[in-house]
């Protein structure tokens, strides 16, 4: 009788009852923590890379002056600053204009830092779904990025969402200052080598 009181005594006393669940919760909570912490910090780099490449695209649509690799590659640098990588960062544009009879985007120049240059076969997959509405003849920019991106830290059996991945972007603009833009050896004079289907005379923007 004596060890069945004690033993319902015990099976009816609370105290301490706090403490154990906090010993069991704390881990999940550091985990759910942490987690939440990368997750904020991948959303947050995803938007930082966003907002630097409208701010590249928006300085090359108010360019007046020739473009060429060196100038792309230096906006590559100036794009990884504004991002605040440590990781490589690629770019590459491209410019388009809207040809209303074959309702398709034509190549007129395109630039690539660490990536290859765009395609002709490349656009309508790549290019077009992100174009708005074109008149007939008009000129688009497109600015795309790409960066490596390393989660700050692995969180124990989460995997999905939080491993290395790169981060690509896209923005199109059309040229603001001028409608010329002009690209290294095409439209400029220098050259008339190009599979556009535009004729030389016509090939400023």
């Amino acid at each position: 009788m004596l060890i069945k009181r004690v033993l319902n005594k015990f099976s009816r006393d609370e105290r301490g009852s706090f403490s154990v669940e906090a010993i069991l919760m704390f881990p999940m909570l550091v985990w759910a923590f942490m987690a939440l912490y990368v997750f904020f910090e991948g959303l947050r780099e995803s938007n930082i890379n966003l907002k630097a490449t409208y701010t590249v695209a928006d300085l090359l649509s108010r360019e007046d002056n020739e473009v060429d690799e060196l100038y792309i590659s230096n906006m590559n640098v100036i794009y990884q600053w504004l991002a605040r990588s440590q990781n490589d960062v690629r770019m590459r544009m491209t410019v388009v204009h809207y040809d209303e009879p074959t309702d398709s985007h034509e190549i007129y120049c395109s630039i690539g830092v660490g990536v290859d240059d765009m395609l002709q076969e490349w656009v309508e997959e790549t290019v077009s779904p992100h174009v708005p509405i074109m008149a007939d003849d008009s000129a688009a920019i497109v600015v795309e990025t790409w960066v490596d991106y390393e989660p700050i830290m692995e969180i124990p059996l989460i995997s999905i969402g939080l491993e290395e991945t790169e981060i690509y972007n896209i923005v199109v603009t059309n040229p603001r200052v001028s409608d010329q833009f002009r690209c290294d050896g095409i439209g400029d004079g220098t050259g008339s080598a190009h599979d556009d289907q535009v004729d030389d005379d016509d090939a400023a923007l």
